[in-house]
């Protein structure tokens, strides 16, 4: 496929509700929305790495159980793992949601939904990925090993509180420390030192003797 821009696209039957939910996406602040009609016209967005933001799908009311639409949403999301999925079940099934979750969408809606609940759960979702997309521009700047990430990461998860060496090697490296294993130290003065150019000391992390690390401050990552 050929490199484009990111974009969004709406997949749905009914063309008055297609054209509806492009105009919200297109008001949320997607620049470039794809209308689709049928889940074949959009078999091109299953391939991997397309620079999909976000996809609303529709499912069908005329049919027991729309395998169509719930096929385009597993190959979406096995092919665009970051990209919003939200789809509306026009038939009101018992099980739509359970289908469409299993499928791989991030929300699922009846037909009978308010359009104030689309809008708001589109808000909540294309928001959690653009602070996604913030923290892993902040990591290429930082300037990051893989292993001085997942580190970083650990040490987040667990901003304000000591991490002990022991902890980092299982959840990091999935092996057990020994005593007198100094291999942290030397990642961490590495990681140390970038945050220290790139922070200041708005984030920093801090030696704990005899305990392990702690990072401190409050600058986002």
């Amino acid at each position: 496929m050929t490199k484009r821009a990111s974009f969004a696209v709406v997949v749905e039957r009914d063309t008055a509700q297609r054209n509806a939910w492009s105009a919200l996406l297109e008001r949320s602040g997607l620049r470039r929305v794809l209308r689709r009609a049928r889940p074949a016209e959009a078999r091109d967005l299953m391939e991997p790495g397309v620079p999909l933001t976000a996809m609303i799908v529709g499912l069908s009311s005329h049919l027991p159980r729309d395998d169509d639409m719930l096929g385009l949403i597993a190959g979406v999301r096995r092919n665009v793992p970051d990209a919003v999925i939200l789809a509306i079940d026009h038939g009101n099934r018992p099980r739509g949601a359970a289908e469409i979750f299993a499928a791989g969408a991030d929300d699922a809606l009846r037909a009978d939904h308010d359009p104030s609940e689309l809008v708001a759960r589109l808000s909540v979702r294309l928001q959690r990925v653009s602070l996604t997309g913030q923290r892993a521009a902040r990591l290429v700047q930082l300037g990051l090993t893989p292993l001085e990430e997942r580190i970083l990461a650990c040490l987040n998860a667990r901003r304000g509180e000591i991490v002990s060496r022991p902890t980092l090697a299982s959840e990091v490296a999935g092996a057990e420390w020994s005593y007198g294993d100094r291999r942290f130290d030397v990642h961490i003065a590495r990681i140390r030192k970038k945050l220290a150019e790139n922070y200041g000391g708005a984030l920093r992390v801090r030696t704990i003797r005899a305990q392990g690390y702690v990072l401190e401050g409050d600058a986002p990552l």
